[in-house]
Parts: C-alpha cells; sequence; structure tokens
C-alpha cells in the first residue's frame, strides 16, 4: 500500500510540474502555444493567427493617452517620451496646447507612419506601435522611414548638450540599401523600436502588401531595413522596461509583442534559423550561426561605371556559392573565386551563401544597378533647383488618405528644397483632397527652406474666396506674398469659411559668389537630396571637393 502511494504521489507531481514548465515566458502561458513546433513561413502564419487584431481596434485612438499610463509611465511617473529623456509630461494634462519647440507637448507617434496605412483600423490606434513622445520631434520625424543618419539636418534636445549631440537625429541616410532621409531614434530604443517592426510585419501580413512607403512588403520587410533592424534587435536588445511595456500592452489591448518575449525570434522566421522549430515553453535564443552570412562590397546601389563585387565571409574555410538574376544558390551553382565584374548597363540580383561542410549560411543577397549617367537634376522633381518652383497641395503630396479631416499631427512634405507644413493649429478641421487643400481659420500653412530666402510666394486658389491671406513676416497683397525669409508662416482672417488652394508658386533666392561656385561648409549641405560629384555619381556623404548640388557648382570647404 506504501509502495503505491509513492508511485501516486509521483505521478501526481510530474503532471503538477509538466504543467508549471509547459509555460510560456513573461507570464504568457500558453499564449504561444499554437505555434509549437512550426518553421518558418508557417511559423509566421501561426504567430499571425496568435496576435492579430479585430479590425474594429481594441482601443481607441482617443483612448490612447489614457491607455499610456500603463504602459508608458517613467519610474518618477512621467511619460515615458520615446524621443527624450529631458521631458517631464503629466499624463493627460501635457497632450493639449499645441508645440513651437521640444518640450512644449506630448502626442502619439505612429513608429509605422500612419500615412502609409491610409490612418486605418486597426493599426491607427495599435498601442504596440503608436508610443508616446514629444509633438515638436515627432513632427519633425514626420513619415520618414528609420534609419541611421549620416550627415544631421536636426538633432533632438532641450539642454545645450544634449542638442549638440542629439537624442534623435533627421537627415540622410548612411545604411546601405537607402540613400533617402532617415529618422534615427536613440540607440537606447533601436532595439525597441526593431521589434515593433517585426510585429508589425507579423501581425499585419494579410494587409502590408497594400500599405505605402516603401518599407514594408508581402514577406516582411524589404531587405535594407530588414538588415537594420536585425542589427538594432541585437545589438539593444530586450529589457525590463520592454517586457514590462508587453505585459501592459497585453493588459490593455489583449494581445502580445512575440519579438519581445522570444528575444532573436525575428531569426526564426527570416534569419538563418528558418528551418529550426519553434518551442513556446522551452525557446533558446542566441546561438550563433555555423557559418557567416556573406558580405558584398561594395554596398548595394546604383552606379554610374563599372563594378567589381565581392564576396566575403567571416568564417574560416567555408566556400561562397553565387547567383545572378537567378534562384537561391547551392553547391550546384557558381563558386565564387574572384571579384564579379559589372560593366553592363542593367540590373543585378547576386544571391550568396556559405557552406563549410554540412552546415551552411543564410542567403545574403545584394541588387546592383549599372546605369547611364544622370543628366543635370530636373528641378521639377524632389530636391530639385528651388530657385523657381511650383508646389501643388493635396493628399498626395502630403501622403494621407484623400479628404482627412481630423486629427492633429501635422502634415509634411519637402519638395524642391522647399517645406511645407498644413496644421491644424488651433483650428476646428483640416482638409486635404486629391486637388487642393483647404486652409481654415486658427490652420497654419508653413513655407521653409534651409539654403537661401523665401523671396516671393504666388498662391494659387483652386476656386475664389473672400478669405483674406495674413503672413507672419513679409508683405502680403492679394494673394502674392513679398519678403526675405527663410520661413513664412500663413493664415486667413476671421472664425468660419476656408481658402482652397492648389497649389504655391515660389522663388527662393540662393546667393552664389560672381564665379558661379558657391562656397559652403560640409554641414551647410544637410538636408540637400540631390548631390553629384563631377563623374555624375550621386552621393550622400561628400568630402570636400567640387560637386553639384541641387543643379549648382558648390565648393565643400
Amino acid at each position: 500500500m506504501l509502495m503505491k502511494t509513492k508511485l501516486l504521489l509521483s505521478f501526481v507531481l510530474s503532471l503538477v510540474m509538466g504543467g508549471v514548465w509547459a509555460q510560456g515566458p513573461n507570464g504568457s502561458g500558453e499564449y504561444y502555444k499554437a505555434a509549437d513546433g512550426k518553421c518558418g513561413a508557417e511559423l509566421k502564419t501561426a504567430l499571425f493567427n496568435i496576435i492579430k487584431l479585430p479590425n474594429t481596434a481594441p482601443i481607441s485612438y482617443g483612448d490612447l493617452y489614457d491607455a499610456y499610463k500603463k504602459t508608458d509611465t517613467r519610474p518618477d511617473g512621467y511619460v515615458r517620451d520615446w524621443y527624450s529623456v529631458e521631458t517631464k509630461y503629466v499624463h493627460g494634462v501635457d497632450n493639449s496646447g499645441g508645440y513651437k519647440k521640444e518640450g512644449d507637448m506630448y502626442n502619439r507617434e505612429h513608429s509605422v507612419p500612419q500615412s502609409w496605412f491610409n490612418e486605418n483600423a486597426p493599426m491607427k490606434s495599435d498601442i504596440v506601435h503608436v508610443v508616446p513622445t514629444d509633438g515638436w520631434v515627432n513632427n519633425k520625424r514626420s513619415n520618414y522611414p528609420f534609419g541611421e543618419v549620416s550627415s544631421a539636418t536636426y538633432k533632438s534636445g532641450i539642454s545645450n548638450e544634449m542638442k549638440a549631440k542629439g537624442y534623435c537625429k533627421l537627415g540622410s541616410s548612411k545604411t546601405a540599401g537607402y540613400n533617402g532621409t532617415v529618422f534615427e531614434p536613440n540607440d537606447e530604443i533601436k532595439g525597441d523600436f526593431a521589434r515593433i517592426y517585426f510585429y508589425m510585419a507579423v501581425c499585419y501580413m494579410d494587409k502590408i502588401k497594400n500599405w505605402s512607403g516603401g518599407i514594408f512588403t508581402s514577406s516582411g520587410l524589404v531587405q535594407w531595413t530588414q538588415n537594420m533592424m536585425m542589427d538594432w534587435s541585437q545589438r539593444d536588445p530586450v529589457d525590463n522596461v520592454e517586457t514590462n511595456r508587453n505585459n501592459a500592452v497585453k493588459e490593455t489591448q489583449g494581445n502580445r509583442n512575440p519579438f519581445v518575449d522570444y528575444p532573436g525570434l525575428e531569426d526564426y522566421i527570416w534569419g538563418d534559423k528558418q528551418d529550426v522549430p519553434f518551442s513556446y515553453d522551452s525557446y533558446k535564443p542566441g546561438e550563433a550561426a555555423a557559418v557567416a552570412k556573406p558580405v558584398f562590397s561594395p554596398e548595394a546601389g546604383t552606379y554610374y561605371e563599372s563594378k567589381d563585387v565581392t564576396i566575403t565571409c567571416k568564417t574560416a574555410g567555408a566556400k561562397i556559392y553565387y547567383t545572378i538574376n537567378g534562384g537561391d544558390p547551392s553547391e550546384q551553382s557558381t563558386l565564387y573565386e574572384a571579384p564579379i565584374t559589372l560593366d553592363q548597363l542593367g540590373t543585378y540580383e547576386i544571391k550568396a551563401i556559405a557552406i563549410n561542410g554540412d552546415d551552411r549560411s543564410a542567403l545574403a543577397s545584394a541588387t546592383y544597378v549599372i546605369a547611364e549617367k544622370p543628366d543635370t537634376p530636373d528641378p521639377d522633381q524632389p530636391g530639385g533647383d528651388p530657385s523657381n518652383c511650383e508646389i501643388a497641395l493635396n493628399s498626395t503630396v502630403f501622403g494621407v488618405a484623400d479628404g482627412t479631416n481630423s486629427g492633429t499631427d501635422e502634415m509634411e512634405a519637402t519638395l524642391c528644397g522647399i517645406t511645407i507644413n498644413y496644421a491644424k493649429g488651433t483650428g476646428n478641421q483640416r482638409f486635404a483632397k486629391a486637388d487642393h487643400i483647404r486652409l481654415y481659420p486658427g490652420n497654419t500653412l508653413t513655407v521653409s527652406v534651409s539654403q537661401g530666402t523665401l523671396t516671393q510666394i504666388e498662391v494659387i486658389p483652386l476656386t475664389t474666396s473672400t478669405k483674406v491671406l495674413i503672413a507672419d513676416v513679409g508683405n502680403v497683397s492679394g494673394l502674392i506674398w513679398t519678403g526675405n525669409h527663410q520661413q513664412v508662416v500663413f493664415t486667413v482672417n476671421g472664425s468660419s469659411g476656408n481658402m482652397q488652394i492648389a497649389s504655391l508658386k515660389i522663388t527662393v533666392n540662393v546667393p552664389s559668389d560672381p564665379s558661379g561656385i558657391d562656397g559652403v561648409q560640409t554641414k551647410s549641405l544637410a538636408g540637400q537630396r540631390v548631390i553629384y560629384d563631377l563623374s555624375g555619381r550621386r552621393v550622400t556623404n561628400p568630402s570636400r571637393g567640387i560637386y553639384i548640388v541641387d543643379g549648382r557648382m558648390v565648393v565643400i570647404q
């Protein structure tokens, strides 16, 4: 009888212990059980079915501020501002009143800009990616993609010390694969944003193919963003702050971010562990790949002369196999033995793997374009010559849905080196249609340049209006403004009605010396978007020398 009792006790204990250990991390229990044993694409689909949100969002956009009290409160009780460590915002108090500088108020930042998904639900109020940030810095970020900045046009900070180094930055990209303007968050939250982007790629895998912005694809993220985000996630690992926020999100919204619960999970979906079964209750993160992923040099991109592409692997003894404009490489593909010469016009997608014995690396790929040398930049294109430019004002230019008339987030676009900012301000509404915007009393329309000065702006109306155009500087005669300023803010009179504006004809004075060559410091080129060297190759981080910048010959001193 005693023996039977002991056996029964052992059996019960084994059941109890089995129940205790068959649990996911961070109190997630069996939340991820349906994904257990899945690999690669099947794992991604299983996670999608677990974390997806209903089309009617669990949290309304207006309720986010109240939800932030649970998800984003610092130890000192103030709002956790993702774009600043110097602000001291009080929940529910400092989220109104407008802003003219950093530190004035906080608002809701869509880390994946809402213009990319036309402000649709449930993405618009998904608290995983909609985070509290300083309003001024949020506006500076606009809808630029995340990246790493080479030459900053803006650095966030309130104190002089912070302004000098910048907690966040805006400027030209140094990230391989993209040479436009990017916004760089601080190092201490880069991993957080990376895991948010991985979450968005899975949670909305049924929707992202229709998003704009050029960052998300039907399979996840474009290659340059995926590479960067994986690097960010590794360099800034999950911490207690992120874990606690994930738990709070589950309480308020009902779902979790698996990339926070399982650090390195991205490798199981897009990286070198796609053949490794996922285990929700005995997950093993962080194991290094047996063979390092091949690396291409020079970086992928567009070139205007022939290029020799080298492929290297850090794993000693590994052999590299590659394909050009073909399928995934294998041992039967071309063995890499010497640089690959690209000397004909065209597009070349090179894929490579490294193999060492029975082990193989993750797939590496790079796309190169060998193109004809471009002509002088077209002044009608973004980043072109701003001296004379007509800019249409409509929903397409601002990257928003046709008819947008709500929300406090500002609309901003930069064309021809000229930035246009359309803000609701103190007005009751704001409206952007396919062929015009409506400037209501209380709205502001700000025009600014970083190089030269604005000398004339003609407002081209869609229809005749009785509203009077008002400017904070310079002189206004009817619908024509004249002055000599880097920025002008337009409003209209009265308390009702609106002025329907189709476009602005803008003249900018960009001075140069009698030789026709401008002499500038390198840092003053920040924000320029079309820079060529004298051989016709486009560059993003020029050193000393002579360049063609926005259609002008410039000496960088």
